[in-house]
């Protein structure tokens, strides 16, 4: 056969195999087939906080800001790990000596001007410090009254200032049973506030207790203001530093005090979330310019359990 005629049986077999694929009444056979597939996610806590930095700019000395300068006004606590988070705490960073007469914008740390609430609380009493760092009057305050022996100095809340005094003794203020007493009135521009701390009238007194196991600090939940403003005070045993807080109870005695509290009131399952609104509170005496010669920041702390 020649090669042309081979050409030919080849052409007109591939066309008869064409048409029969075609004809009505034979159809095309799928097959399929199945894959297993079995993951096993291993047990990871992790938490994501958006967004990542927050700047406040043109603050009065004396003011609140409750929205940032690219307009938030909360961060978004993700649950993005494997296991439920039953406890969400705050911390912030805070000045380690009085920045208050320093001359220096740089004393200061914006970390410790930070308010936070729960977004689905309203009312002012709602915003609290995760830990606001005070230290006590370094120089005389003219108009105030002590008992001898104590320490006094300013819980600062932006226009609103309490001053407080606690009873330094032999300066061992981690001591159960030492005196923590606040003012009830605030002082501001106008007002002097409460500042005799011999007249019962004018003050709140707590027993401080001691905060686990003789470390050093003692504590007292207590009431700020005629408006039961509720928190935690730790005072350091050199009585000269008072931490006041509430979202913070890995904080001196925090385990123990009532008014520290887990920010999270239900549980946050794996991708779910909580906003947490978020403000500053920059009171009077703060050097102008952009505070801190390190950054301030806010850690958020979550657990799946957690053991006090």
């Amino acid at each position: 056969m020649s090669r042309t005629n081979q050409a030919l049986v080849v052409f007109a077999s591939a066309l008869f195999l064409i048409v029969i694929a075609h004809m009505p009444g034979i159809d095309a056979v799928t097959r399929t087939d199945e894959v297993d597939i079995t993951v096993t996610v291993n047990q990871k806590t992790l938490v994501d906080v958006t967004p990542t930095s927050l700047s406040w700019s043109n603050v009065d000395p004396g003011s609140e800001s409750l929205m940032d300068d690219d307009g938030y006004g909360s961060i978004q606590v993700e649950n993005i790990g494997s296991t439920n988070i039953s406890y969400v705490f705050f911390n912030n960073t805070y000045p380690t000596s009085d920045p208050f007469g320093s001359g220096t914008n740089a004393s200061y740390d914006a970390g410790n001007f930070v308010v936070l609430k729960r977004n689905s609380e309203s009312g002012s009493n709602a915003w609290a410090f995760p830990n606001r760092v005070e230290y006590n009057a370094s120089q005389e305050i003219v108009y105030i009254t002590t008992p001898a022996g104590y320490y006094y100095g300013r819980f600062r809340n932006a226009s609103h200032e309490y001053f407080w005094a606690v009873d330094a003794g032999s300066g061992e203020c981690n001591a159960t049973g030492r005196v923590f007493r606040i003012g009830i009135e605030e002082h501001n521009q106008s007002n002097t506030g409460s500042v005799d701390f011999t007249d019962p009238s004018q003050y709140r007194q707590y027993t401080l207790d001691n905060a686990d196991n003789n470390n050093a600090w003692g504590w007292a939940a207590i009431n700020v203001s005629n408006a039961n403003w509720t928190m935690c005070v730790a005072v350091k045993n050199t009585c000269d530093e008072a931490m006041f807080y509430r979202w913070n109870i890995d904080a001196p005695g925090g385990s123990e005090c009532g008014y520290a509290e887990n920010f999270t009131t239900s549980t946050l399952t794996p991708g779910s979330w909580v906003l947490a609104n978020i403000g500053v509170r920059v009171p009077y005496g703060v050097h102008w310019g952009t505070t801190g010669a390190v950054q301030g920041k806010v850690t958020v702390i979550a657990y799946s359990d957690y053991m006090a």
